[in-house]
């Protein structure tokens, strides 16, 4: 079964003993046979990405050559931005303190579709983070990346 694509946002909370579960919207879009990754993509967030998503994610960084040491570093730092999500027997699974700090999780988080991976966030760094943005200023956006492209 491959990644099914993920949007839209669900809200959920951290209970006390930091853990939570990948809301129900987004569960059934992971491949079941398929082993969940935490990652510490972009600042401000926490990515959750099934095998074959990061293993392509992380593809680009296969062939660096140890000789270049910046590149091999960058390399380096990818890989071990990366750790195995464990799920209970609940479906709960615990975000660990270096990646709850990284994101600044506390207790009320939103988790966002990207695609074919999800983002956890603080709820209320999500919605700053979000402030004045609307479908025109997105599709602005874009079009000023694509042009630089």
């Amino acid at each position: 079964m491959e990644m099914q694509f993920v949007s839209g946002k669900a809200y959920h909370q951290l209970d006390a003993k930091n853990r939570t579960r990948i809301p129900a919207k987004f569960k059934n879009s992971f491949p079941k046979d398929e082993k969940l990754f935490f990652v510490k993509y972009i600042s401000g967030c926490v990515a959750i990405m099934c095998d074959s998503v990061m293993q392509k994610k992380l593809l680009s960084f296969g062939d660096v050559d140890p000789a270049d040491e910046e590149t091999y570093d960058a390399k380096r730092y990818m890989y071990s931005v990366v750790d195995d999500l464990v799920e209970d027997g609940q479906g709960r699974f615990m975000i660990p303190r270096e990646y709850r700090e990284h994101a600044g999780l506390k207790k009320d988080l939103v988790s966002v579709g990207m695609g074919d991976y999800i983002e956890i966030w603080d709820e209320t760094a999500f919605e700053e983070k979000m402030k004045g943005m609307s479908v025109q200023t997105a599709n602005r956006i874009k079009k000023e990346y694509k042009e630089k492209q």
